[in-house]
Formats: structure tokens, sequence, C-alpha cells
């Protein structure tokens, strides 16, 4: 159903990020991915078509990574979709006991690498290339001890519905909800995995927005729960809030 589609997905060692580069690539489409583990990379395309997973080690947090990125990002343009689903976490303790250095460096990966990174992305990118921010639950209501990764959540909130009044292709916020991950797993050790959805159960929504000619309005924000169990290639995507 993608077979058409080139698509960018940062974050893809591991988690979200690694299941969006499985599901994309089992549906035809060109995939390039970035992050900053080799080794994780190199574990998410096994079993894949290689001829149409790119993989790109490199640290979206420096200048150097990202141009890496958008020198590699050359070889699928015009790109159709970009994901950005790299993250960093940070410490959860409150705001009062927040480190000054992990307060940068989370704002820096969450917000500002995307940031940069789509400057240099820009050029590379069809016209009407969709975006979709992964997004957090305590992004779009903010809860204690979260510290900077609620508070770079919302800003990214905030940076996706500014493009989306600026860009002409459809932009999108996707929460994914708590989910089996290595980074829910450090943010929540005394939780069980088990009773969390798995990244492949919170696909169907990340499937069918990175169609063309997705049918939401460009702004919307979606849960990505709400689609658990739907057929991502029937559901409709109207449930989302328009936003800008």
């Amino acid at each position: 159903m993608l077979s058409d589609r080139s698509i960018l997905v940062t974050g893809g060692s591991s988690g979200i990020g690694r299941e969006l580069v499985r599901q994309y690539a089992a549906q035809g489409a060109r995939v390039l991915t970035t992050a900053r583990r080799e080794s994780g990379l190199l574990e998410t395309i096994q079993g894949l078509d290689l001829e149409r997973v790119i993989t790109v080690p490199a640290d979206i947090g420096s200048r150097t990574g990202r141009e890496i990125v958008a020198t590699e990002a050359m070889r699928i343009s015009p790109i159709d979709v970009v994901v950005h689903a790299a993250g960093a976490l940070g410490p959860k303790v409150p705001l009062a006991d927040y480190p000054e250095a992990a307060w940068h460096e989370v704002f820096h990966i969450n917000v500002t690498a995307v940031h940069l990174l789509h400057q240099l992305l820009t050029p590379l990118l069809s016209p009407t290339a969709t975006i979709i921010g992964v997004s957090s639950s305590v992004g779009r209501r903010g809860r204690g001890e979260w510290g900077m990764y609620a508070v770079s959540k919302s800003a990214l909130e905030g940076w996706l519905e500014v493009l989306a009044d600026e860009w002409e292709g459809p932009v999108y916020s996707v929460n994914p909800g708590g989910t089996a991950t290595p980074m829910r797993a450090e943010a929540m050790p005394d939780e069980d995995p088990a009773t969390l959805p798995a990244p492949s159960d919170i696909m169907p929504i990340f499937l069918r927005l990175a169609r063309a000619h997705p049918t939401a309005e460009s702004g919307e924000k979606f849960d990505a729960r709400d689609f658990i169990g739907a057929d991502p290639w029937t559901v409709a995507e109207g449930n989302g809030q328009t936003v800008g």
C-alpha cells in the first residue's frame, strides 16, 4: 500500500521508531532511518528487503549528524513522509530538582534538533510531503516529575502547529500513549509491560497517515490507541483534534 512512498524515520534503532521502519518497509515504501546506535539499526532491518531500507548512523543532536542525514536523504528524494520519532527522556524528578544540563539536552533533542533537521530536509521534500511528530500524553497535559520530557513534547506540539499553518503538505501530531518500549520501561520501571500495547499495536494510524493524499486535515492531533485493531487502509482518520 506504500510502494510509491519515500519515508524518513528518525529514532529507528528501537521502540516505536523501529516498528515504523519495519511496517513501512513491509508495505513497500522506500525507507531511510537514522539513530545514534548502528547496532540497533542493524537489528531493526533484520529480515527486511535491504534494497528498500537505508540506515544512517548519526546523532541528529549535532550539526554534523544532521548534515549526514540530509546528505544520505538525497538517495530517496523527493521524500514523501518524515516521521520524527527520535527522542530523549531525561530524569524523572520534580522541576525544582531538575538538572540544568539535562534540561538543555532533552529540549535540544526533542525540539531543536527536529526543527534544524527539518530545515535541512526541506529542499529534499516533495511539495506536499507529510510531516508526523511523535508526541506524548504528557505533552498534551503536563504531569508531575516528567520534567523537560513533558515540556519539550508540549513545545513539539507547538512547533507542529506553526508548521501546519506554513507548510503546504499535511502536518500531524500522534500521541502513542503508554507503549511497551525501552523508553517506557526506563520511565516506569515498576510497570508490567504486558499491560501495555506493543509498538505493532499502535501502527494503524501511522500507516494511514503515510499514504498519499491522507484525508485528515493538516494540523490534526491523534491518539494512536484510538486506532488499535483498526484496518489502516479503510479506517477514517477524522477523530483527531484540529489545531492551528
